[in-house]
């Protein structure tokens, strides 16, 4: 059984008051209700703390923008956004960057966050956006949204999953039953409209063998399309990856495990429109811990062969913190490790920088942030090294601002 196929639902499975059956040493028994209701209590404290609305410059920085890097300049924030890059005025609070670089706040595009620990631990390490790649419960996903001075959320919907699949069993566990499967390609267009019914930002596929086939994938991802939706779809084998790319998802999560897929197969990927999230930090754990019956050269290869046809790469860990399963990554500290994966898979570091700011946000759609630009978002953060010229550089973090609240707890260590 793949420990990959199970990571994104099982750090889900945790709040549902479950012990997970699948993995030896896996036996925690967590209260959904209390958690919800203790995330919810945390963002109300925080609305009732007082924030300041005044405008705030953070003088003598470079500024990576998202795509370049700046001269030493001074950058505005006021009210959550981006004011103005290069004019300071009479402003009363100042902040000396100390010729350090700001750059966007950090996108993780594939996470599974279930409390406000992992939100602090993710914004501690300026990650200022994460999507949560899977939503058993829309309850415990709305209760991780719009927390004032930490990471933003985008939520995704419960994966369509097959019975018999690894994925479906997994459901039936959540559920107790098999009512939120997809049996067959009739099934489709319902559960899509069943899915999106509480306001997911984005619908979650698997592919996966044995699981959906492709037509109704296909009638997944169009039904998805027709509600507006965009298509995550994990795929963490030769097969599945192609699965994903002949239903015309928007976004393909993982790479194979098994063999890295063709550069026939990465242009047509590239000649629609798709991207790919590799996360390779999961995938170089889990090969490191069954060396024998999975590759990591094989997902390293995939991404180079994406980046080769000219596929956007978009950075995500699929960070968890599931006890007792092989591959265990932290929240925040690991999108650096990310980084450093995609430039060890042939990624310059400014392509690397993008992929978890620029990119990132263009892809999602999150037009608002990703930049460093007049308008935008305040999600910034300030480093003392140069990540441009050693992509380690981003583990020197100084400061964290979210929609312009500086992150009040302490800056993570590396």
């Amino acid at each position: 059984m793949s420990i990959l196929s199970l990571l994104p639902a099982l750090l889900l499975l945790l709040p549902l008051g479950a012990a997970c059956p699948f993995h030896e040493g896996v036996n925690m028994v967590v209260d959904f209700t209390s958690i919800t209701t203790e995330n919810n209590n945390f963002r109300s404290t925080q609305r009732d703390s007082p924030h300041t609305e005044d405008e705030l410059a953070i003088n003598n920085v470079r500024v990576f923008d998202g795509n370049q890097l700046l001269p030493v300049t001074t950058v505005v924030i006021k009210g959550g956004m981006i004011k103005s890059i290069g004019l300071g005025g009479d402003i009363l609070k100042h902040v000396d960057g100390n010729n350090g670089i700001l750059l966007p706040g950090f996108i993780d595009a594939h996470a599974h966050p279930s409390n406000i620990t992992d939100l602090q631990n993710l914004s501690r390490y300026g990650v200022t956006t994460a999507m949560l790649m899977a939503c058993f419960q829309p309850q415990l996903c709305r209760s991780l949204k719009n927390h004032t001075g930490l990471v933003d959320i985008v939520a995704g919907s419960l994966p369509a999953a097959a019975p018999g699949s690894v994925h479906g069993n997994i459901t039936i566990f959540v559920d107790g039953n098999g009512d939120r499967l997809v049996s067959n390609t009739s099934m489709a267009p319902q559960w899509v409209d069943d899915a999106v019914s509480w306001g997911p930002d984005f619908v979650k596929l698997i592919a996966e063998s044995p699981g959906l086939d492709q037509q109704t994938l296909d009638a997944l991802t169009k039904r998805s399309h027709e509600h507006g939706k965009r298509v995550a779809c994990h795929a963490s084998a030769f097969d599945a990856y192609n699965q994903a790319a002949t239903a015309g998802v928007d976004n393909i999560q993982h790479a194979p495990l098994d063999k890295p897929i063709s550069m026939e197969l990465a242009k047509r990927i590239a000649s629609r429109g798709q991207v790919a999230t590799p996360t390779l930090t999961i995938l170089q754990a889990i090969s490191d811990s069954s060396p024998g019956t999975r590759n990591y050269t094989a997902a390293e290869e995939t991404v180079r062969r994406l980046k080769e046809a000219g596929v956007p790469i978009i950075a995500g860990t699929d960070a968890n913190l599931v006890p007792g399963v092989a591959a265990i990554v932290p929240f925040g500290i690991s999108i650096h490790e990310e980084l450093r994966l995609l430039v060890n898979a042939g990624l310059s570091p400014v392509e690397a920088l993008r992929a978890a700011t620029s990119i990132a946000a263009e892809h999602w759609g999150l037009h608002d942030r990703g930049v460093i630009e007049p308008g935008k978002r305040a999600d910034l953060v300030l480093l003392s090294g140069n990540p441009l010229e050693d992509i380690n550089a981003t583990k020197t973090i100084q400061r964290v601002w979210l929609a312009g609240v500086e992150f009040a707890g302490a800056i993570g260590t590396f």
